[in-house]
């Protein structure tokens, strides 16, 4: 070893500088290889999965925003839904309603000359009751009848309506006297059918 570093010496120095540099840079890649890659590696890989988990998360914002719209959403239809049950009648009020449309026919000044009920109609989550009626009155009639259905706590809604005049019929003839037929229609919301629990059974004795 002794002998080496004499022969070292003995060379120009810049021949020692080249020989030093290519053993330095030769243990600096051994302690490269041997212990910094393992832990670049790992740096690498921990940055890799830091960003999976950054995207992770952009989306998982995504969704807590997209979620708390919905929500809100929600909250929004059952209030209206809740608006809708209060004005919208029970099935067994469904008669109730009809002879109140009649009473405020009579009540207008309008003579009610046919009442017909027909079919139901059937929706996804309300059904339709309409009824046929015919009356005669005269056109203040019709308009105060029409804003007397429009003031109602529940909905009746008034289609098809149909205005002809009528022939004088003496002196007890309605002034511009017209007949009028119309369909008055309520809607009633369906609740969802509640199983009721059956009754626990009774052991033979």
């Amino acid at each position: 070893m002794a002998l080496e570093l004499k022969s070292l010496l003995k060379l120009k120095w810049y021949y020692q500088a080249l020989i030093v540099a290519v053993v330095c840079g030769g243990l600096l890649a051994g302690f490269w290889y041997q212990f910094l890659s393992p832990i670049q590696t790992q740096i690498d890989s921990k940055n890799t999965r830091v960003g999976e988990l950054q995207t992770l998360v952009a989306k998982s914002e995504a969704h807590q925003k997209e979620l708390a719209k919905i929500k809100k959403e929600v909250l929004d239809l059952e209030a209206k839904l809740e608006m809708l049950r209060a004005v919208l009648p029970l099935e067994k009020e469904t008669d109730q309603i009809f002879r109140s449309v009649q009473l405020q026919a009579g009540a207008s000044g309008l003579k009610v000359s046919r009442v017909t009920l027909k079919s139901t109609i059937d929706h996804d989550v309300y059904t339709e009751y309409p009824m046929d009626l015919d009356v005669t009155g005269t056109y203040h009639n019709v308009a105060t009848f029409l804003d007397r259905i429009r003031q109602l706590p529940r909905i009746v809604n008034i289609s098809g309506l149909k205005l002809q005049s009528r022939a004088s019929e003496g002196d007890q003839a309605f002034v511009s006297s017209v007949s009028a037929a119309y369909t008055a229609t309520t809607f009633v919301y369906k609740d969802e059918p509640i199983a009721s629990a059956a009754p626990p059974s009774t052991p033979v004795k």
